[in-house]
């Protein structure tokens, strides 16, 4: 039991750190009392204060569909940065569940049930279904295990407790803009930093395939190069949805020409070939983009100059292709 407690921990700090690129630090605190508990503070802040969970589970598959912890009520002690968190746990497949319950203490004392055994002390019990449409008292606790890094995040840059949102189970949810944008600035840089040939076996005859992950992203870019023009498109899967993409055809142009334009999508990597307008210099090659639009619709132009004459252009247009 031990080793699966330490696997459930482990996929919670993974969770945690998901999308906040190193901004957050957990540990196990060495405080006498605190030994089971996730410590989390920002990095580079440590007098702003620090978050502490402890993580509950139900290790499935479990003969009942309903979630039970117990806590003795006369040495719990809620504290206003003190958070219990109920996960489910696969232990087949080693995967919690999308969605936790992430109680505050201080509100815990007050809503948890009472239980009064017979033969022992009183009982703080916490009790909900696996069904979790199934509305009770629990259910503003609920948040997609996905967001727990950003919701931890913003409380300590905002000295303020965790904030919850109502959560929407038919699916009216939106893709986080923000989060997609932060996630294709990356796999662009590192697919303009790198001089990949990209992956053996692509999966259309005669392409160039390159690809880059981060957590539950996908980045796929295939292009087909002649000796006139390339044509190709790239895609971004959300938990292996495709959720955005964009085509592209341009000018075939020459290796030299290759690199400084290269470099020119590596610096203006939140600004081009997304609909905005940009510029960047060097030495006798210019690279301009003019465009229109925003991540989730956009088009536009690309081109470089030669001591002031065009040698390239690229045409492209992109935005999602579905908001959930």
């Amino acid at each position: 039991m031990e080793n699966i407690k330490e696997a459930i921990e482990d996929k919670v700090i993974d969770c945690i750190n998901t999308n906040v690129e190193g901004r957050l630090i957990v540990f196990k605190p060495q405080k006498k009392g605190q030994e089971d508990y996730l410590a989390i503070e920002r990095r580079g802040q440590y007098k702003e204060g620090k978050i502490y969970f402890q993580v509950n589970s139900l290790v499935i598959p479990a003969k009942s569909t309903v979630f039970v912890k117990d806590f003795f009520q006369e040495s719990f002690k809620a504290d206003k940065n003190f958070y219990l968190l109920f996960a489910y746990f696969d232990e087949v497949r080693q995967k919690i569940d999308d969605y936790v319950w992430l109680v505050p203490s201080s509100q815990f004392i007050d809503i948890a049930d009472v239980v009064k055994p017979s033969d022992g002390k009183n009982l703080l019990r916490f009790e909900s279904s696996s069904d979790f449409k199934n509305k009770n008292k629990y259910s503003k606790f609920l948040i997609n295990i996905k967001d727990l890094g950003d919701i931890i995040l913003s409380s300590l840059k905002e000295k303020k407790p965790l904030s919850f949102k109502a959560v929407d189970f038919e699916g009216k949810s939106t893709i986080n803009l923000e989060n997609l944008l932060d996630f294709l600035c990356t796999a662009r840089q590192s697919i303009y930093a790198s001089d990949s040939m990209g992956i053996d076996n692509p999966r259309l005859l005669e392409s160039t395939q390159l690809e880059f992950q981060k957590a539950n992203y996908f980045y796929r870019d295939i292009f087909f190069e002649g000796n006139k023009k390339i044509i190709g498109q790239e895609v971004i899967y959300l938990d292996s949805k495709p959720v955005w993409g964009m085509n592209y055809i341009g000018d075939k142009i020459k290796k030299t020409e290759v690199s400084f334009l290269k470099e020119s999508l590596f610096h203006l990597v939140k600004d081009c070939r997304l609909g905005k307008n940009c510029e960047y210099e060097k030495r006798e090659y210019k690279y301009q983009d003019q465009g229109a639009g925003d991540v989730d619709e956009f088009s536009g132009q690309e081109k470089i100059f030669l001591d002031g004459k065009s040698i390239y252009k690229l045409e492209y247009q992109g935005g999602l292709i579905s908001d959930k």
